[in-house]
């Protein structure tokens, strides 16, 4: 059946199919955007049999592998998991291959990080397809719309000269939008105890999620973070404060049950992840969005995995638990440049990330075929 839409919008949750739909909604060109779901391509099709070499199955399965063991306890042998997700590769590879077959030349998914999404990808090349990416913003009430990827893989300029040469005076936000939990009890306000005078926050991030399956090379989750903490700690003149993910399905009683005795480390799941901020000395994040939201509030941020907020003279990379320890050992003397900070964080606001309202749906349409 021949296609006249170009770009693709392609739903992998049924919750982007709104977001997708009022894109087309509100473009001047509607017919050249067609939205499709995955929950509408049921049966494989075998057209794309050729060219199954051409597919790295390999790493998309390791990573489903890998993220699979993140989310639970369950103690299957590991070629089992690999292979059960290289089936599922295979199926889900021929359910999408005819649907990207249709004479597209530019694909819209979110994320672009996860195995269903990864093996879409790995079509669109094999079909010249360019793919763009869409995320949660990465300061509040933003969108993130970009042609090569998210976090770490995005097309943020890297280099501090950049940024020295950049002219933007506009106000940055203040406030933080706080992230929903279904977890009530275990971040309520009523369950806090007095903060130190002086502390490190240390914001826990999701184990599961790509930023620490894929861009954490040397923290592999957040029991491991909690360790390296809890050696810092016992060398360290400094009190530590941690909090969980409000969006992480894993508990973490075994930690809590730790810090108890530990008398420099702490949770504070009640508090607001801004007070945290605010009222710490720095931050010590894997990769979080709370590193670049700390910046936000003049904090030194200390980052651990692969961002691209790491950039000299802006944030602080430590690559392993000794470089951690030098670095804290000389906090009160890290350099903190506000006015490339300042310039940074207007940058992304304002020339790179997407006002989060009314008109985001008509800018990512514009945007999709323009580029």
């Amino acid at each position: 059946m021949h296609n006249n839409a170009t770009i693709l919008l392609f739903a992998f949750r049924k919750s982007h199919i709104g977001f997708l739909n009022r894109i087309v909604k509100d473009s001047k060109l509607a017919e050249n955007f067609k939205v499709l779901s995955t929950r509408n391509l049921i049966f494989p099709s075998l057209i794309g049999i050729s060219n199954l070499k051409n597919i790295n199955f390999k790493l998309i399965c390791e990573f489903a592998t890998k993220e699979f063991y993140a989310k639970t306890n369950l103690k299957f042998p590991r070629f089992l998991v690999y292979n059960f997700f290289k089936i599922m590769a295979y199926v889900n590879y021929f359910r999408y291959y005819k649907a990207l077959s249709q004479g597209y030349t530019k694909m819209l998914l979110w994320n672009g990080g996860k195995f269903r999404q990864l093996i879409a990808i790995e079509i669109a090349k094999l079909k010249g397809i360019h793919v763009y990416y869409y995320e949660n913003g990465l300061l509040p009430n933003t969108l993130v719309l970009d042609p090569k990827g998210i976090n770490f893989d995005n097309s943020v300029p890297r280099n501090r000269e950049f940024y020295e040469s950049y002219k933007n005076n506009k106000e940055l936000p203040q406030e933080l939008v706080p992230r929903a939990t279904r977890h009530i009890e275990k971040f309520n306000s009523n369950n806090v105890t007095e903060l130190p005078l002086e502390y490190i926050f240390v914001p826990f991030q999701v184990d599961y999620d790509t930023q620490i399956l894929k861009n954490s090379p040397w923290i592999e989750n957040m029991r491991e973070l909690f360790n390296v903490i809890e050696n810092l700690a016992k060398n360290s003149q400094y009190n530590f404060v941690l909090k969980e993910h409000p969006s992480s399905g894993i508990n973490y009683p075994d930690l809590h049950t730790r810090a108890k005795n530990i008398k420099n480390v702490s949770f504070q799941n009640g508090y607001s992840t801004q007070k945290l901020i605010e009222k710490s000395l720095a931050v010590i994040t894997v990769n979080s969005t709370v590193g670049m939201e700390s910046l936000l509030f003049n904090k030194r941020v200390i980052v651990l995995g692969n961002a691209f907020y790491t950039i000299k003279g802006i944030t602080y990379p430590a690559t392993s638990e000794k470089e951690l320890l030098e670095i804290v050992g000389q906090l009160e003397k890290l350099e903190f440049d506000e006015e490339l900070v300042r310039k940074f964080l207007t940058y992304i606001n304002y020339d790179y990330l997407i006002s989060n309202d009314d008109s985001v749906y008509r800018i990512f349409a514009e945007y999709l075929l323009k580029n």
